[in-house]
C-alpha cells in the first residue's frame, strides 16, 4: 500500500479544486456547470477508488504469495496441505481467484471478509464502467485499506 498516501493527496487536491469550482458556479447561480462538475466528481471517485483498492490487492498478492512460500516448503504435510497444489505455485498466483486468496488469508466468516469482499465486488462495477453505484467516502475508504492492511500483517 506504498502509493495509498500520493493516490490520496491527488484526490484531496482534485476536491479542493472542485469545491473551489463548485462555489464559483454557485456564485453565478449556474446550476448547470454544478451539475457537470458533480458527474466529473463522481467519476473521478470511482477511479481513485480503484486506484486504491488495487494497493490492497498488491498488499493481499504479497502476503498471500509469502504465506504460500513458507507454507508450501513446509515438511510437514498438515502445514503444506493445499498450499503445494499447482494452481498455487509459482506464476499461478494471477489465476487464484481473489475470493480465494483473501479466504486464504482472513477467515470468510468474519465481517472484515464480508466487507473487503463487498467492496471488491464494487471494484468490479467501477473498473468494467459502472457508474450506478456510489463508492462513499474516500475517506473512510482509506481507513479500511489500513485496517484491512493490519489484518493481512496480523495473518
Amino acid at each position: 500500500m506504498r502509493d495509498v498516501p500520493q493516490i490520496k493527496a491527488a484526490y484531496d487536491w482534485m476536491i479542493e479544486s472542485y469545491q473551489n469550482e463548485v462555489r464559483t458556479a454557485a456564485a453565478l447561480n449556474d446550476q448547470l456547470a454544478i451539475n457537470r462538475l458533480d458527474a466529473s466528481r463522481d467519476n473521478l471517485e470511482r477511479g481513485i477508488f480503484v486506484l486504491l483498492f488495487g494497493q490492497f490487492e498488491v498488499e493481499l498478492n504479497d502476503r498471500f504469495k509469502a504465506r504460500r512460500d513458507n507454507r508450501s516448503s513446509n515438511p510437514d504435510w498438515t502445514v503444506r496441505r493445499g498450499w503445494d497444489a499447482p494452481q498455487m505455485m509459482v506464476g499461478n498466483v494471477g489465476r487464484v481467484p481473489f475470493d480465494t486468496r483473501l479466504a486464504l488469508m482472513i477467515d470468510r466468516l468474519t465481517a472484515d471478509y464480508k466487507k473487503i469482499k463487498g467492496t471488491y465486488e464494487l471494484r468490479n462495477h467501477c473498473a468494467h464502467g459502472g457508474t450506478s453505484q456510489p463508492v462513499g467516502s474516500i475517506d473512510l475508504f482509506v481507513n479500511d485499506l489500513y485496517l484491512w492492511q493490519t489484518l493481512l500483517r496480523r495473518t
